[in-house]
């Protein structure tokens, strides 16, 4: 019996005959065929929200691509007009360079001692008129404290008082 209802065939040599059992017949409402035809056309709404959402994200990304070069397209003719200053620069310095070495192989340093010592009466410094001091760079000298002063002026000791 158990085999009968899982399977649904019976044992032996005779076989019955199964009666269809007549379903009854489903009468449509009206309200559902209005409700259906609602839903078709809210699915069309969604469809043209959707398509109208896709349509501005897709302006939307093609605005920021075209942003994006225009960006890139910038910085790469800032790049240029960078290098083009750095090259303008560096002629001018080598210009300085050339123009500082020329002034400076054009003074004669000995026609300026000759002057100094003949003309103005200038004399070397003795050794006890010499300070030295740690001025730390080349450039400039600041001083932090002050200097000592001497029993005698330089300009005493330049007429030879003492």
């Amino acid at each position: 019996m158990a085999l009968k209802s899982k399977y649904g065939y019976v044992e032996g040599n005779t076989v019955r005959k199964i009666t269809p059992v007549e379903r009854p017949e489903r009468r449509q409402r009206p309200q559902r065929q209005v409700h259906r035809h609602v839903k078709q056309e809210s699915v069309r709404y969604v469809n043209i929200f959707y398509a109208m959402f896709i349509m501005v994200a897709a302006c939307m990304v093609l605005w920021s691509c075209i942003q994006y070069l225009q960006l890139h397209a910038e910085k790469t003719s800032r790049l240029k007009h960078i290098a083009a200053l750095e090259m303008q620069l560096e002629e001018l310095k080598k210009e300085n360079d050339d123009n500082y070495t020329r002034i400076i192989t054009a003074v004669d340093l000995d026609y300026v001692k000759d002057i100094a010592i003949n003309e103005l009466g200038m004399v070397y410094a003795n050794a006890d008129q010499v300070i030295l001091y740690d001025g730390g760079t080349k450039d400039y000298v600041r001083q932090n404290g002050e200097i000592p002063r001497m029993e005698s002026s330089l300009v005493d000791q330049i007429l030879g008082k003492k």
